[in-house]
């Protein structure tokens, strides 16, 4: 165990990569470090991050910013969960800051083990072990584990060994090198498929590499593909005024909370009853996405824009409001909607006056934004159910117009 843990670090001091986040002991800015990397790729996070520190540079300019702005901030990234439980977490601690220990910071909303030992051992100096995704692979490979690595058991061992290497560890060595390192690996040299082991420091003391069993571990569940998954329909209203556009945001909790999109339910005709409008008896856009665990499709309709507005009137709905295509850009967005947007600004299907060729494009932040999402796959929009040419998107949508 000392001599895996002495490598990682020589391995991590040696060829480290030279990421913002580094540069730094301040415990707030490596915790939205961790977890915007959660699920998302380093290149990904670092303008983000960025753009993050400068417009909430403290917990306590976090916890004073209203969701709708932190929402805004994350927009691209996914996983929009992460972004309100920072926001929850950062108001836990406004006054007394975030704690040193990782059993404390557990306790704060939000922070599960992974990022407690993050914050912990990078921050603090505490020899916290942790385990995420890339640190499982290479674990998983160096000792053997044979259990599906998402099984209580597989877990167990898991985090068993992380803990052995963080007990392990020569006492000159920081437990922050040791994590980093152990993630550094699984990033650039460990990698899921064709792994580097030629250059890796730990190929001589790696079961899998030793036994050529690099291709079949770590041992993970199935995942299902995208003709299994369940699908989610629902109708979307496009509601107009003007160049304003109707726009409803979820309650905080569940599918998409605190976002804003276009109203949507099981049925247009119910939709609009609920907010008082009438509309078309045909779409003029379709939208497909594949998310982590379901298919969305959606079909948009117009409508006439409702003389008032009613917050609430739509289940799921904590609020609605009329934007322009500039205000919208400056929300936190769902990506479906944005897609629709985008698709919308390419090709209107209800003309709304044209922006000088100096203003910003409103939508852009947004469908720049959820084609990077990674929580869905690819975006599709259309007005016909067949396949089209895909958008330059990492998300699985495609959405079509008429």
């Amino acid at each position: 165990m000392e001599d895996v843990a002495a490598a990682v670090v020589a391995h991590y001091e040696r060829v480290r990569r030279d990421l913002p986040w580094r540069r730094t002991r301040d415990p707030y800015a490596i915790w939205v470090s961790e977890v915007m990397l959660q699920q998302t790729r380093v290149q990904t996070v670092i303008p983000y991050w960025e753009r993050w520190m400068q417009k909430f540079p403290t917990v306590r300019a976090l916890a004073d910013a209203p969701l709708d702005d932190v929402l805004a901030a994350w927009a691209g990234l996914g996983y929009y969960s992460r972004a309100r439980n920072l926001h929850k977490g950062a108001q836990s601690v406004r006054e007394a800051g975030l704690p040193s220990r990782a059993a404390e910071l557990r306790e704060v909303p939000g922070i599960g083990p992974y990022t407690a030992g993050a914050i912990a051992s990078i921050a603090f100096g505490e020899r916290a072990p942790l385990v995420d995704g890339n640190v499982a692979r290479v674990l998983a490979r160096v000792f053997g584990i044979a259990d599906d690595i998402k099984s209580t058991a597989g877990t167990r061992a898991l985090w068993t060994h992380a803990g052995e290497l963080m007990t392990a560890l020569p006492k000159q060595s920081a437990p922050g090198s040791l994590n980093q390192g152990l993630m550094e690996l699984g990033a650039t040299i460990c990698s899921p498929t064709s792994p580097r082991c030629l250059v890796c420091p730990l190929s001589a003391m790696c079961v899998a590499a030793r036994e050529g069993r690099q291709d079949e571990l770590p041992v993970v569940p199935r995942r299902k593909k995208a003709h299994e998954l369940p699908v989610l329909a629902h109708a979307a209203l496009w509601l107009q005024q003007g160049d304003a556009i109707v726009l409803a945001r979820r309650a905080p909790h569940g599918l998409f909370g605190g976002l804003w999109e276009l109203p949507q339910g099981d049925d247009r005709l119910e939709i609009a009853r609920a907010l008082g409008v009438t509309v078309d008896g045909d779409a003029v856009a379709y939208h497909d996405q594949t998310l982590t665990h379901r298919r969305l499709r959606i079909a948009v309709f117009r409508g006439s824009a409702p003389s008032r507005l009613v917050d609430a009137a739509l289940p799921g709905y904590d609020r609605m409001a009329r934007f322009t295509l500039t205000e919208i850009g400056k929300l936190g967005v769902a990506a479906a909607t944005a897609a629709i947007l985008s698709k919308y600004e390419d090709t209107p299907w209800n003309p709304i006056p044209k922006r000088s060729s100096s203003s910003p494009k409103a939508t852009r932040r947004s469908s720049k934004g959820s084609a990077s999402s990674a929580s869905t796959s690819v975006t599709r929009t259309s007005s016909r159910r067949r396949s089209a040419r895909r958008r330059g998107s990492t998300s699985s949508s495609t959405t079509r117009s008429r």
